[in-house]
């Protein structure tokens, strides 16, 4: 069977009893592949071999859907290609709020993918006419999503273009997700995840075709590191203090031009960017505050001073803020608590730690050019909670601090 067949038989209700088979066997089999199968083929012996194998392939990518992404909505139809431009379903719910506010009604789509943004609009109460050129993503985009409108072809051709296009109100949003992993080419070897393209020219679709879209309201999702472009509005959202993308707004739909977006278990908080630079603590206080990097990333850290008044930058070249008192909760800040300034040579820096009943670290080096596995060899320090080192800069020189994580206040 190829591709396309197979992904129109995991889409059948003929499938549906193999697919439920395979999630139960990756379940009671987890690490296991080969029972996992052994248990799935025993149970239907009339399916083929390559549609048990596709019907596991799918278990193992709902497991890795709901464990790496967040993403547990039962029945996905998956690939995995498509999962590693998954959007988490609370950032793109977050997106699809604000587009449904600023009056939209309808949004084009033009790099639908698997359709976690597309359903996202859809729950949002949006028309959405989802745009996939590969026949099988569609296949499956059309079965996880069906209430969306699917069209399968290449946006970028300009005649296609155009006629989706013309089916917009100006009130009406195009949305745009670049591809910026080419799953033909090399793969980290850790992850086996495709290497990120970091030339917005070689995205797919390329960044300079996204700013030529004919349409007044133009959404992007883009990567954290994303310099936006003059006019836009931009948010950068992390979730549990990992910053997962950058949304770019052609028209004014936040409530600031840039903006953090900070989602956690706890809640989540939006907090002012801004371009003015942040201040520089007068001392150093008793705790020393670790911002989420989407804070940073935003330009939000003077908007955190004034929320947290006396706290501010240990220098100009840190990322780290300090002051006397702890912040209020969901303001993006992890607090320690100031041990000691580390100092002098190693021998002194293991007769330190050793006075302090310190055995295990976790060392944050940031802001220098230090690595975490070499500092802790040569303090011999194993990796592990309890204390942590900061090695940061104060007044234009390395400064090196032992803290204790505070625990956090209650909202």
């Amino acid at each position: 069977m190829g591709p396309m067949d197979l992904a129109d038989w995991l889409a059948s209700p003929a499938a549906e009893g193999a697919l439920a088979s395979a999630d139960e066997a990756v379940a009671q089999h987890p690490g296991d592949p080969l029972a996992a199968g052994t248990q799935v083929r025993r149970a239907h012996l009339d399916i083929t071999p390559e549609q048990a194998a596709a019907a596991l392939d799918q278990a193992h990518l709902r497991e890795l859907a709901r464990h790496r992404y967040g993403i547990d909505t039962p029945g996905l139809l998956l690939t995995r290609d498509g999962l590693e431009q998954a959007t988490r379903p609370a950032v793109a719910a977050r997106r699809a709020q604000a587009v449904r506010a600023s009056g939209a009604q309808r949004v084009l789509d033009l790099t639908a993918g698997l359709g976690f943004d597309v359903r996202a609009f859809v729950d949002a109460g949006l028309e959405v006419i989802a745009v996939e050129r590969d026949r099988a993503t569609a296949r499956f985009l059309a079965h996880d999503v069906p209430g969306a409108e699917v069209v399968v072809a290449d946006a970028t051709e300009p005649e296609t273009l155009a006629e989706l296009l013309s089916r917009l109100g100006p009130a009406d949003v195009v949305f745009v997700d670049p591809a910026r992993r080419d799953p033909a080419g090399p793969r980290g070897l850790a992850t086996g995840r495709a290497r990120t393209e970091r030339d917005p020219a070689r995205w797919s679709p390329p960044w300079p075709f996204v700013m030529s879209l004919p349409h007044p309201r133009v959404a992007a999702k883009v990567a954290p590191s994303f310099a936006a472009p003059p006019g836009w509005q931009a948010e950068w959202t992390s979730v549990d203090r990992t910053v997962v993308e950058c949304a770019l707004y052609s028209w004014p739909v936040l409530a600031h031009p840039r903006q953090a977006a900070l989602i956690s278990a706890g809640g989540s908080r939006v907090i002012e960017g801004s371009d003015l630079p942040a201040t520089v603590a007068p001392a150093l206080g008793a705790f020393v505050h670790e911002p989420d990097p989407a804070l940073l990333l935003a330009g939000a850290l003077p908007a955190v001073m004034r929320a947290c008044p006396g706290t501010g930058l240990l220098d100009t070249q840190s990322t780290w803020l300090s002051g006397d008192t702890l912040p209020e909760p969901y303001l993006g800040l992890r607090s320690y608590r100031v041990v000691t300034e580390v100092g002098g040579s190693t021998r002194q820096q293991r007769a330190l730690l050793a006075r302090h009943g310190v055995d295990r670290l976790v060392v944050k080096s940031r802001d220098t050019a230090d690595d975490p596995r070499t500092v802790l060899r040569s303090l011999g320090m194993r990796e592990g909670s309890g204390h942590t080192l900061v090695m940061t800069r104060r007044a234009g020189r390395a400064l090196t601090l032992l803290v204790r994580p505070e625990p956090a206040r209650p909202a």
